[in-house]
């Protein structure tokens, strides 16, 4: 026969994580203060037999045992969600939408705090670090929906994740706080600040197009802009025919291309950084490098019709390039806003993996935290022949940022005032994710079915 204490016991259990499974209870300040004044009327009325004391100290209890029971219920039923974009540039304004649901018929939700938690994933900066995002909810009512923006400034460049919402309430009270948390991961990228290339930039890099050697004849229609509508003409390509037009017009009409006469671009970004005793000053030109390089990039790839190359050193040198485009521009700063600065690598084993194509025809910027010689990193490349260094040599611009070499190409303005947010980056068919407001939801309820283990916070 089974134990009915044993029964009692369980069933006493079931009800409690029935009740508030995972959550924290905890005393407030003024709680603590209603306690300890409880039990001196308390501890008074029992040395003292007193009743009318007695009777104040039962009456007293009421508001802790409600506190315990109606905070309980305060949490049930509801659903919280966080709109957030996939990527935000560093030092912008970063929003982020709060939605709280209350599924409840009748019972209004009361004073909720929800807490938002955002932690670097890999601190590829010095001294980054996260956010906590904090909204209030002063009232939402049965059956409705709630949203409050919250805003502040992006952090430094990375990759950082949402772990978890901490929803609390004081009410009805405010003797206790009672929290529980909601595991809602999601991911944001900070991409590297965006600025404003100086009229200086634009002279020296046309300068550096017009002197340039070995220009490209070549190019493809798809490098070509175009231009509009002609009369067919022998010769003519009948991939050109646009054929809409023409059983129009009832004429054969082709497209018409203007020549783009920019030569593509390979930016050579060197983010070296000494193995013991760097100083502030050695980590802000690998920053400045960096937002140097993703400001270039950006104004390119707002230009379609030419090649763009990014390559970085390191213990292992990577490549990227392609198209100028926006697919392209995103995969840039994407990687720009992950670069680690490593003493490890040089110029010459990053000049071994650049493409032999974009070593004989395209302009060279190479952007670098530390004195350089040119000719001795190509002597010591694999790939580079005399003949091809002399004509390489011609075609390369030098940057070093520890001379201060940026100061007179590059400028910034205010926060919050960057041409990137202002013009916003136009769509394109990478997914759309990264344009796209990202949404996470939780529901309390699946919450408190289980205990979910909360990260410690850095």
């Amino acid at each position: 026969m089974a134990d009915p204490r044993g029964s009692i016991r369980r069933y006493a259990r079931w009800v409690v994580a029935g009740l508030w499974p995972n959550q924290k209870l905890r005393w407030t300040r003024a709680g603590v203060s209603y306690g300890l004044v409880w039990l001196g009327l308390l501890g008074t009325g029992l040395w003292q037999q007193i009743n009318l004391i007695l009777l104040v100290a039962g009456l007293a209890a009421g508001p802790i045992v409600a506190s315990v029971f109606a905070s309980a219920s305060m949490l049930r039923k509801l659903r919280v969600a966080r709109r957030a974009p996939a990527y935000v540039f560093s030092g912008e304004p970063l929003r982020l939408d709060y939605t709280l649901d209350n599924d409840r018929r009748h019972d209004s939700a009361l004073a909720l705090i929800l807490a938002d938690d955002l932690v670097p994933v890999d601190r590829v900066v010095s001294g980054s670090s996260g956010l906590m995002p904090m909204v209030f909810f002063p009232i939402v009512a049965g059956r409705s929906r709630a949203r409050i923006r919250w805003e502040g400034v992006a952090p430094r460049r990375g990759r950082y994740r949402f772990r978890a919402f901490d929803l609390a309430t004081r009410s009805p009270f405010g003797l206790f706080e009672r929290r529980v948390s909601i595991p809602a991961a999601a991911d944001l990228v900070v991409y590297p600040a965006i600025g404003r290339l100086t009229r200086r930039w634009q002279m020296m890099h046309r300068e550096a197009s017009e002197t340039r050697r070995g220009s490209r004849h070549d190019r493809s229609t798809q490098q070509q802009e175009y231009h509009g509508l002609r009369d067919y003409r022998p010769g003519d390509s009948p991939r050109w025919i646009h054929w809409r037009t023409s059983a129009r017009l009832g004429q054969p009409m082709v497209k018409e291309f203007e020549q783009q006469h920019e030569q593509d671009l390979a930016i050579l970004l060197d983010p070296w950084l000494p193995r013991s005793k760097i100083a502030a000053e050695q980590r802000e030109a690998v920053e400045e490098a960096i937002r140097f390089a993703a400001t270039v990039c950006f104004e390119t790839c707002r230009h379609p019709g030419r090649r763009l190359l990014l390559g970085w050193t390191g213990p292992t040198p990577g490549v990227r390039q392609g198209p100028a485009s926006m697919k392209l521009l995103h995969e840039f700063l994407e990687q720009l806003a992950t670069l680690r600065p490593s003493p490890e690598g040089g110029l010459s084993t990053l000049l071994d993996v650049v493409p032999p194509s974009t070593l004989r025809e395209s302009i060279l910027l190479v952007v670098s935290t530390r004195p350089v010689n040119l000719l001795e990193e190509a002597e010591r490349s694999s790939r580079l022949s005399a003949t091809s260094l002399r004509g390489l040599m011609g075609r390369v611009t030098l940057l070093d940022v520890s001379k201060g070499d940026l100061a007179s190409y590059i400028e910034f303005g205010p926060p919050g005032t960057s041409p990137t947010l202002q013009r916003g980056l136009p769509r394109d068919s990478r997914e759309d994710d990264s344009l796209e407001l990202a949404e996470t939801s939780a529901d309390v309820e699946p919450a408190l079915a289980s205990t979910p283990r909360r990260e410690a916070r850095p």
